[in-house]
């Protein structure tokens, strides 16, 4: 299943993208040619987490699966819980850097309660506990019909996406990371569906819902933006709201129909084990890329954050490829 790999290789980017155009859309000024560009850019890779929780799905949902939920805990045990001790470890003295001297135990339990040692680490904890559902989701996938999965499906997608919107609007914080992965058990459950389907969608149709669904999010941010304030306009980029779910399906069900051979498909399948390790490292580097080069937003964002973002992205993947091949190293990605 090439198209999995491709879907880790380019969410992975994409992730890298967002994260270095955030400062644009965030500091530029609301409409200006410098915002307008890290809007479209910003849009244009929203979809980049909810693919990950849906190659997660496709992975991890196969009901032909018959390990216990013992096994199964061991097993992700083994793959999850050291990464995010050691990385939220890391983010933690990383983010105190300058200052150990104040950092407090209390600071420290309470950055992971709430799952957000880092920006980005957020998700770590959260698929953690959407793994701990998968034994069980399994049963669900193998005694119920694809129609009937399809429905549940999307009446979860539509209590996600009120949820999502009523988190934005009403300004209800994040709360325990423990309940993070229940908004996102839709696209997991997407993932598997898709993986396993044999429908085509003609490619016009999904690049066109893909398409409308960017230009939603964009002009949608704007405008929210201009009439509420940019932290209501950014009810957009949320993953999901009613624009980014259209548009993370369609880019998914999109990759499934990318085909690949030879040297590229090599070249995909030696980056698609370094994905994890790509995400755990590349804000370390795209922080101190701000704070000892430039940052985007000031200098040609429409130039400027493509080449940031594949400057970090490439050190990020040496970072990566030296713990892949270091014993010792290797579980920490």
């Amino acid at each position: 299943m090439i198209w999995l790999d491709v879907a880790r290789v380019v969410s992975i980017m994409a992730v890298v993208v967002l994260h270095v155009v955030g400062s644009v859309v965030t500091l530029a000024a609301l409409g200006s040619p410098g915002w307008w560009y890290g809007n479209l850019y910003d849009a244009l890779v929203r979809w980049c987490v909810p693919v990950f929780v849906m190659v997660s799905g496709a992975l991890l949902l196969d009901p032909r699966k018959t390990e216990g939920v013992a096994e199964f805990y061991r097993k992700r045990a083994t793959r999850v819980l050291l990464p995010i001790a050691f990385w939220s470890a890391v983010y933690i003295l990383w983010n105190h850097r300058g200052a150990l001297a104040e950092l407090r135990a209390m600071d420290v339990l309470h950055s992971v309660a709430r799952g957000w040692p880092h920006y980005h680490l957020w998700f770590l904890y959260m698929i953690l506990c959407l793994y701990l559902f998968v034994p069980f989701l399994r049963t669900l996938v193998r005694n119920t019909s694809r129609r009937d999965l399809w429905w549940l499906v999307a009446l979860m997608f539509v209590l996600s996406g009120v949820n999502e919107f009523s988190r934005v609007f009403s300004g209800d914080g994040a709360g325990l990371f423990i309940n993070w992965f229940l908004p996102y058990l839709p696209y997991f459950l997407c993932g598997y569906l898709i993986q396993t389907s044999d429908r085509k969608i003609p490619l016009a149709v999904l690049m066109a819902v893909f398409g409308l669904a960017v230009a939603v999010t964009a002009v949608g941010c704007y405008w929210l933006g201009r009439a509420q304030g940019l932290d209501r306009g950014l009810y957009f980029y949320g993953y999901l709201s009613f624009s980014v779910i259209p548009m993370s399906i369609s880019l998914m069900l999109m990759l499934k129909q990318c085909t690949l051979a030879g040297g590229w498909a090599q070249c995909v399948q030696r980056v698609a084990p370094l994905t994890l390790g790509v995400y755990l490292v590349h804000p370390i580097l795209l922080e101190s890329f701000r704070e000892y080069g430039f940052k985007p937003e000031d200098h040609a964002p429409l130039l400027t954050v493509p080449l940031v973002a594949a400057l970090v992205f490439g050190g990020a993947l040496v970072v990566a490829l030296v713990f892949h091949r270091t014993p010792w190293l290797k579980r920490l990605i």
